[in-house]
């Protein structure tokens, strides 16, 4: 298949978490799509001040303290970004590994390849509903468009090379969860899209990030607040201007 030429993907997994490990290794010998593992960075072993991390920022815009494990999280995703580039693939397929993988997902990550010049990262996978502008039809079910609702959790999407190279250059130091950073795409110049329906699921592993990170209330009813906002009002702009320039958006 063409898409094996194409694509390599990136499973990112700690080294204890074996199960998981061999969880993934069924999941992707079923699409026939070459692999790469990614140590994963552990954050609670990282050496303060932790190098890549502007903590200071982080609290600032989140209202949360530093949690080790989102962390590493986020360091791990930039790890898996620096393995794609490092390959001759063309798109690098970066997966966490508790995820679920449908068995068309070749066919589907051929037909987005098909229409990539809407996007240059699309995600494949968020535990949270969103809402889209629907740009073209890639199968019988699937819809390649943009989300103008906030999403969550990035344990699957597909980059090509100069959406890693960006993120890899400005995506550091980290400021922002992954899955919050990466949804600002536009910081980043580069476009993200979605297949809709998210094709890939999460499955039910106990969660790695560890308890939710304590408040700073000073910080979340005013510059977490703000923030947000703003993002929100950036989010549907930007959307909107790149179903527009696609051709399917009209004000």
């Amino acid at each position: 298949m063409e898409t094996q030429k194409h694509i390599q993907a990136f499973i990112i997994n700690l080294d204890k978490a074996t199960e998981r490990m061999k969880h993934m290794h069924s999941e992707i010998e079923s699409t026939e799509i070459p692999y790469t593992r990614i140590e994963a960075v552990y954050g609670p072993s990282l050496a303060q001040p932790i190098k890549g991390f502007n903590e200071k920022r982080f609290n600032i815009l989140t209202g949360k303290v530093q949690n080790l494990r989102e962390v590493g999280c986020y360091l791990s995703h930039m790890r898996a970004l620096e393995a794609f580039l490092e390959s001759d693939a063309e798109y690098g397929l970066i997966l966490e590994d508790d995820v679920k993988l449908p068995s068309n997902l070749p066919q589907l990550l051929y037909e987005s390849i098909y229409h990539s010049q809407h996007w240059d990262l699309l995600r494949l996978s968020s535990s949270r509903e969103g809402e889209f502008l629907k740009i073209t039809k890639l199968t019988r079910d699937h819809q390649l468009g943009y989300n103008t609702k906030v999403l969550k959790n990035t344990g699957a999407y597909l980059v090509n090379r100069t959406a890693a190279k960006n993120c890899v250059q400005k995506m550091l130091p980290m400021c922002l969860p992954y899955d919050v950073a990466i949804d600002r795409e536009w910081d980043f110049n580069i476009r993200a899209a979605c297949i809709i329906p998210f094709p890939v699921q999460l499955e039910d592993f106990p969660t790695q990030i560890s308890q939710r990170s304590k408040r700073i209330r000073l910080y979340r009813s005013t510059t977490f607040h703000l923030f947000h906002i703003l993002t929100r009002y950036q989010r549907i702009k930007h959307r909107k201007r790149y179903a527009k320039d696609a051709g399917e958006y009209k004000p």
